[in-house]
């Protein structure tokens, strides 16, 4: 390659580089996001509450760190507009295209759909504000500008802050070890603390709801213990009912501290597997 060839790729190679479009990072959303049937995202606490006029940083992705930032609406519905105004007076793009990346704070500066963005990079009280005036008109020419002043800047919300993440048991389950009534239980999940128990039990639909109790430990960290309250009747001492505690392990129910219906206490009397769903 001779030295114009070796000056030509560099000058090609800048090139990609300043009109490239930036997101090529490896951001992604945590798992307390939800979506409204009409497209609208929005994020629940692990106790089902929206968040709602914040700034949100979704830092229960580890690798997102305190980068990786969002704005919630009075609905708590993510904000998606390509220049907002907060009340400090700064200026900030949000993503607007369907990349992986929708909604989230542009935060690197670069290209974005053909307009160069030269954004702050400390965390300072003004990160990812916009500091070039030739970017802020070109995007106010494109996206127009929405104000977010309303939205307290003192309102910031880490995701990490709502705890650790549990899995989601819903499912059907399947009784098993010799019960006399093979049937089904449905687990639907509320909320981390919360499933709703529903069993069809000829022709008849029984119901319970089980609440996470923090007071009981098994001494077993892999294994979540519910306590079933609000419960309809019951006909069949195997099954579950206002004494009763639940243990959920992997793909399987543990019924602990049942009792039948002469008040004689039995122990974890019935064991059920995941089936499906």
């Amino acid at each position: 390659m001779n030295r114009k060839s070796i000056i030509a790729t560099f000058v090609l190679a800048a090139a990609l580089t300043i009109f490239a479009d930036v997101p090529a990072f490896a951001a992604s959303f945590s798992q307390f996001w939800k979506q409204t049937s009409d497209g609208s995202w929005y994020i629940e606490d692990n106790h089902g509450n929206r968040i709602t006029n914040a700034w949100l940083c979704d830092d229960a992705v580890p690798e997102n760190g305190k980068d990786v930032w969002y704005l919630l609406d009075g609905w708590g519905n993510m904000i998606t507009d390509g220049l907002v105004r907060d009340g400090t007076g700064n200026y900030y793009s949000l993503e607007t295209e369907h990349n992986g990346y929708y909604g989230m704070l542009r935060y690197r500066s670069g290209n974005y759909g053909g307009i160069w963005l030269d954004l702050e990079s400390s965390h300072a009280g003004s990160f990812a504000a916009i500091k070039n005036a030739d970017g802020l008109q070109k995007l106010n020419q494109k996206y127009g500008l929405r104000d977010v002043s309303n939205i307290s800047n003192s309102n910031i919300v880490y995701t990490s802050s709502f705890g650790a993440y549990e899995e989601d048991y819903s499912g059907t389950y399947l009784f098993r070890n010799g019960q006399t009534w093979e049937g089904m239980i449905v687990l639907s999940k509320i909320d981390k603390d919360h499933y709703l128990v529903t069993k069809d039990e000829y022709g008849e639909v029984r119901t319970a709801l089980m609440t996470r109790d923090y007071d009981y430990d098994p001494g077993m960290k892999d294994q979540l213990i519910f306590r079933i309250s609000n419960c309809s009747d019951y006909y069949h001492e195997s099954d579950i009912n206002d004494d009763g505690y639940i243990t959920i392990s992997g793909e399987e129910l543990y019924t602990h501290g049942l009792f039948y219906e002469g008040d004689s206490q039995w122990e974890a009397a019935a064991v059920y597997e995941k089936a499906y769903g």
